[in-house]
């Protein structure tokens, strides 16, 4: 008796596409054991061998004509099936294909199997000097090849590819052109030892000690989240800690509790620059840590994620990608400062980590911890309504009070000291004492270069990117105007170029102007910078901090990134240089994130027994995100700042979908805004109303001329319908491009 032929199996692959659907082949009987969920699989795609993912298998199909799957490269599935549920949930809420957001959690060295133990350099192929002066003489349609030229002629041991691009904010193509004309060359070498990496690979202390001991704030929220551990079940908590009040001691404690239940857990930071001793510092109370990050080797991530997939770790530490590190058996998720804003992803999938933390913690049954000073009001509001428990820790360990704050109105007479000087008198002041007492001091100016503009006094001529809707902004170090959107740069003209007037006027200041100042009124005592122009790589981040914590650096200025995370006990004043940067932003979020910048940078002083103070300097000491950020008053600055977001029916009260459209041709941008408009109308979903299309705040950028719709849902049901009728509308003309935002943080 002859056997029953079984049915034909098929596959639904996902493929790393901005296309909203998934691709059927036909597994061939010999491999049909293989095929799985969440397994690679090598297809052919419009006649090209491509490695896409499994999402779906079934012995249906109604195609007339299908292709065969060419093999399986993994035994077993790569992505578990609890990430491909999460995946199909991030395509279907942020607007994406499956593929898209299966791609964003697996490290491309485990898709392309690649060994990635070594690394693509780029050198300079001729003298400095030469390389510099080529940069001057291309012409503006070859400015990303100078920019290129220009970094390199700082880095004599040349730069690995991926960091020369990022820096020089251009593509591969102009690196092949210099390559080409013999300007650069490329070398293969060997990746090296990461930092982080080898952090967790040293054995931790043989007797971390005790762990300290907990105050009566920090016990209650401690006894809060071990009690929902060994309860099980999904339990959010929002911790709701002023600065320096112990919240990393309360993860530590948590982890420890979930540990002990045989689970693990998922610590999210804000920031890649995660240092070799934040990692130390798990790993003395934590035996088994592993570190996620986008700059690793391919070799190094792979096998790190490889490993975690395994269960090998404790413990995973990492920014926002970190939320899909493949842990088996999830416990604990904690989101710390879970208001920054780079938590939420740019580019497809835009997704923000803590609404899919909360997603996967849930699925899981997880206990999530979100940890800030000053938490985002979507998650305060969610807090006061009780979908999450809020644990507040109003106090400093050890019962140190908060600095006082003193706000300096720059409008007074006698506080400026002269033009062109940025630090006032009582700043001034203040440094002098602290720095005669042997303390140390923090100055923070959110806004890097030396002047924001470079004008004409007579005329009104203002030097501007050819690119974009901004103005460039000049770096004396570089004696170039350089545009921070798209990385343009031009020298600055020896007269007016419009009416040939010969002093030009360098207006507004950076952390450049700022240091500069500070040399000149300071000589002999030492000063650091920290922003993106002198943090170039994560060893100069590391060396300026490790000199600072030794005392060598005696003020360290910087953007944002010193308003976070830094425990300097010696540290016994804050200087706020200019309050009003971030508030007079076009954007609704903008006095919520100046009180979140104020209020961390605060709490960078008064952590030692010497204590501290907070000077502020500002030409708006009325604006309430300032005052009520200079008295520590969270809580009263929320509830504000919610009561006019519901007048307004912004976040959180609405949904917001942002849809962003550029193009080369304004009539084609502005007839597919259109297009979707009158889509949107037509659908006339219940509890949602669009605005545009519209013109944003910066209206051209990269060339490319922009329009946006912003769409306002009551639900979260009514945002998706309206992302499904956006997706469902017809293609754009080829030159438009389109991006959809779900619950965008930025509206420039």
């Amino acid at each position: 008796m002859s056997e029953v032929a079984s049915p034909p199996l098929f596959v639904g692959v996902a493929l790393d596409l901005a296309v909203d659907t998934l691709f059927t082949y036909r597994v061939p009987p010999e491999l049909a054991g293989r095929a799985r969920l969440g397994a690679r699989v090598r297809v052919r795609f419009r006649g090209k061998p491509v490695v896409g993912l499994v999402a779906e298998v079934t012995d249906r199909c109604t195609l007339s004509r299908v292709l065969d799957v060419e093999g399986f490269p993994d035994e077993g599935a790569t992505l578990p099936a609890d990430l491909l549920s999460l995946a199909r949930w991030v395509a279907k809420y942020y607007g994406c294909a499956v593929g898209e957001a299966c791609a964003a959690m697996i490290p491309r060295g485990v898709r392309t199997r690649g060994k990635g133990a070594q690394r693509r350099m780029v050198h300079l192929a001729r003298d400095a000097a030469a390389a510099a002066a080529e940069a001057d003489a291309l012409p503006t349609e070859k400015n990303a090849q100078a920019r290129v030229l220009r970094v390199l002629v700082k880095e004599p041991a040349g730069l690995p590819v991926t960091d020369l691009l990022r820096r020089a904010k251009a593509s591969h193509s102009p690196v092949r052109s210099l390559e080409k004309a013999g300007w650069v060359r490329l070398e293969t070498v060997d990746a090296g030892a990461d930092p982080l990496v080898e952090a967790t690979k040293a054995p931790p202390a043989s007797d971390p000690g005790a762990p300290p001991a907990l105050y009566p704030a920090q016990g209650a929220a401690v006894a809060a989240v071990t009690g929902a551990i060994e309860r099980g079940g999904f339990a959010p908590f929002l911790l709701l800690g002023v600065t320096g009040s112990g919240k990393t001691e309360v993860y530590l404690r948590a982890i420890n509790a979930c540990r002990a239940r045989g689970r693990q857990a998922i610590v999210l930071v804000p920031e890649i620059a995660l240092t070799p001793q934040t990692v130390r510092r798990f790993r003395a109370r934590v035996p088994r840590v592993a570190v996620l990050h986008s700059a690793m080797t391919e070799a190094d991530r792979a096998s790190t994620w490889r490993a975690i997939r395994a269960g090998e770790t404790d413990v995973v530490i990492g920014p926002r990608s970190a939320v899909f590190a493949p842990v088996p058996r999830l416990g604990l998720l904690v989101l710390d400062e879970e208001h920054e804003t780079s938590f939420k992803q740019q580019n497809a999938p835009r997704y923000h980590a803590r609404d899919v933390g909360l997603v996967r913690a849930k699925e899981a049954g997880a206990t999530v911890i979100l940890g800030s000073a000053t938490p985002s009001l979507e998650s305060y509001r969610n807090a006061k309504e009780g979908r999450m428990t809020l644990l507040s820790r109003p106090e400093r360990v050890a019962a140190r009070p908060l600095p006082p704050v003193r706000i300096v109105d720059l409008r007074k007479d006698g506080e400026l000291r002269g033009s062109g000087r940025r630090l006032s008198r009582t700043l001034v002041e203040r440094l002098k004492a602290t720095l005669a007492a042997g303390g140390q001091a923090i100055l923070f100016l959110n806004r890097r270069g030396f002047a924001t503009s470079v004008a004409c006094p007579r005329c009104g001529w203002v030097m501007k990117c050819p690119h974009c809707d901004v103005t460039l902004t000049y770096h004396r170090s570089d004696t170039l105007g350089v545009c921070h959107l798209c990385g343009h740069e031009r020298r600055p003209p020896a007269m007016c170029p419009d009416c040939a007037f010969p002093s030009l006027k360098y207006q507004g200041a950076g952390t450049q102007t700022v240091e500069q100042e500070l040399l000149d009124t300071f000589p002999g005592v030492a000063v650091a910078r920290m922003d993106s122009d002198t943090m170039t790589k994560r060893e100069a981040y590391e060396d300026v901090l490790d000199r600072f914590a030794r005392g060598e650096v005696k003020v360290l200025l910087g953007t944002q990134m010193i308003a976070k995370g830094l425990h300097f006990p010696e540290v016994t004043l804050v200087g706020v240089v200019s309050a009003d940067t971030a508030l007079q932003v076009p954007d609704f979020r903008a006095a919520e994130r100046t009180f979140a910048l104020l209020a961390q940078v605060a709490g960078r002083t008064g952590r030692g027994d010497a204590g501290g103070e907070v000077v502020v300097q500002t030409l708006l000491p009325d604006a309430p995100a300032i005052r009520l950020a200079t008295e520590h008053a969270y809580e009263a600055f929320a509830e504000k700042e919610l009561a006019e977001r519901a007048e307004f029916g912004y976040p959180p009260f609405r949904r917001l979908v942002r849809v962003v459209l550029r193009g080369k041709d304004p009539a084609a941008v502005d007839e597919r805004g259109h297009a979707l408009a009158a889509r949107l109308s037509a659908a006339a979903i219940d509890g949602v109303e669009y605005l545009g299309p519209a013109t944003p705040p910066i209206a051209r950028m990269a060339g490319f001329f922009r329009r946006h719709l912003l769409i306002k849902a009551t639900t979260p049901t009514g945002a998706r319908r309206a992302v499904e009728v956006l997706r469902a509308t017809e293609p754009a003309h080829r030159g438009v491009e389109e991006q959809i935002d779900v619950d965008p943080v930025g509206m420039l």
